[in-house]
Parts: structure tokens; C-alpha cells; sequence
């Protein structure tokens, strides 16, 4: 059975013009001095962040498995400023590879899931715009499954324009797609809480737009898990850490020790 599900929502959200700004607080970053690499590996680090805590749900966004066919979520309103929507189709299968009506916590041992979602907010001297897509495939959940493991690709789009403090404008483009190879994470409540083994792989073309004209930078990155709070992440041939735990998403990693 295959699940489409439709949210749409618009709420508050506050957000400062220096939000354009904020990558640039990362370049403390002594192994990452190019501000448009550090663009790239900050979006990266925050999508590896938010990857590694839905991985733990095979259905990703938790959605719950039983809406039916075509059922729409109902949508939350708020405040302008930001629109945001998603889509799923969810898909699931059976050991030997037959596709199932629904979801069984025993007999299901995969699960396919694909995804998109789009971001707007707009605000007088600041605008975002974020497109995602992902197509995802959970395995080995057959039975009292301890780990699953995820592969897949995504595809995103990210803009972003303003109006600083001293009048000028600056703006930055970055379009990218990632493959996910054998990432294994553990079931929800158990130890370790980050995924134990596995690699992403991004590619990332970004444009940065200022006064002094446009720079594009092609930035790939490699992310590997151990099972640890600290993913080992290789930007363009340079070392840093991912905190997976990160609160504080301006500063979401940290020079390899010893790098």
C-alpha cells in the first residue's frame, strides 16, 4: 500500500536580516577558510544533523504508518512569513520482496520512502527559499530488528537574499544531491543514539553574490559514522567533526583533532 501524504502549513517564525549573515560566524573554522566551502559545509552539517535523528524512524517525518491512501494532514496556520509544505509515499515489503498492504512491525523488512518538501520565508529585507527531495529505502526490519540501515539519494535546492545593516545586498545559491551508502542506525531508545556505521556523500555547487560580483565553488563532502556524537566529515580534502548533537546550528562542527 502506498501512502501519499499532503501538509501544507504558514506560521510565525521570526528571523533576523543577519540570518544571511550567520555563515560567516563559521569561518573560525581554522581548516575551512573559503566562505563559500564553509556555506556548503554548513548546510551539510545541518542536514546530516536533522538526517541522523529522523533515520531512527523508518518512515521519516513521522508520519504514522496508518493514515490511508491519500489522506490529507490537516494544515496549521499562522502568522505570515513562511510557508512550508511536504509530500510521502511510503511503500512497504516483505522478506522476499512483496509488496505489503500495510505495515507489519514483524513481517515488514523494508520500507520505501520517498519525500519532498518546500520552505519560503519572507520578510522585508530577507528572503529563503529551501527545496528537498529524498528517496529512501529502510531495510532490515523484519522481526525485533535492533539497527536498520538506510540507503538512498536527495536532491536540494537552497536560496537565500538580503539587505544587510550597511545597505548592501548579498545573496547565495546552493544546489545539491547526496547518495546515502549502508547508514546504520539503532532503534529508537536504545544505545548508541547516532548511526553506527555508513557514508553520505555530497555534492554541492553554491554561488555567492555581493557586491564584488558572484564566486561559485564546487564542494564535495564526505561523511562517515562510527556510532559516536561526532561524524568524520572531509570537505573538499579538509578534516572536521559533524556534532550530531548540535543545538546551535551556526556552529554544528569542529576541527578534526589533530588535523
Amino acid at each position: 500500500m502506498k501512502e501519499r501524504i499532503r501538509r501544507s502549513a504558514r506560521y510565525a517564525m521570526l528571523i533576523l536580516v543577519v540570518g544571511v549573515a550567520a555563515c560567516d560566524e563559521a569561518t573560525s573554522i581554522e581548516s575551512l577558510k573559503d566562505v563559500v566551502v564553509v556555506d556548503a559545509a554548513m548546510l551539510a552539517a545541518d542536514a546530516t544533523i536533522e538526517e541522523a535523528r529522523m533515520f531512527i524512524d523508518p518512515f521519516l517525518f513521522n508520519f504514522p504508518p496508518s493514515l490511508a491512501s491519500d489522506s490529507p494532514a490537516r494544515p496549521s496556520m499562522g502568522a505570515a512569513g513562511r510557508t512550508w509544505s511536504r509530500t510521502k509515499t511510503v511503500t512497504f515489503f516483505d522478506s522476499d520482496g512483496a509488496e505489503q498492504d500495510a505495515y507489519d512491525a514483524l513481517a515488514t523488512e523494508e520500507v520505501h520512502v520517498e519525500t519532498s518538501s518546500t520552505q519560503l520565508i519572507e520578510r522585508e529585507r530577507f528572503r529563503a527559499e529551501t527545496e528537498r527531495t529524498r528517496s529512501m529505502v529502510a531495510s532490515g526490519l523484519a522481526g525485533e530488528e535492533v539497527t536498520r540501515t538506510w540507503n538512498g539519494t536527495s536532491t536540494s535546492h537552497t536560496s537565500k537574499s538580503g539587505v544587510l545593516e550597511d545597505g548592501s545586498e548579498r545573496s547565495h545559491t546552493m544546489d545539491g544531491s547526496a547518495v546515502y551508502n549502508d547508514v546504520v542506525v539503532p532503534i529508537r531508545g536504545t544505545e548508541p543514539r547516532y548511526p553506527l556505521s555508513g557514508t553520505i556523500e555530497r555534492s554541492m555547487v553554491a554561488v555567492r553574490t555581493n557586491s564584488d560580483g558572484a564566486t561559485t565553488k564546487e564542494v564535495d563532502i564526505v561523511i562517515t559514522f562510527d556510532g559516536t556524537q561526532f561524524a568524520q566529515a572531509v570537505v573538499n580534502g579538509e578534516e572536521i567533526e559533524i556534532d550530531l548533537a548540535a543545538r546551535d546550528r551556526r556552529k554544528p562542527f569542529r576541527k578534526k583533532k589533530g588535523g
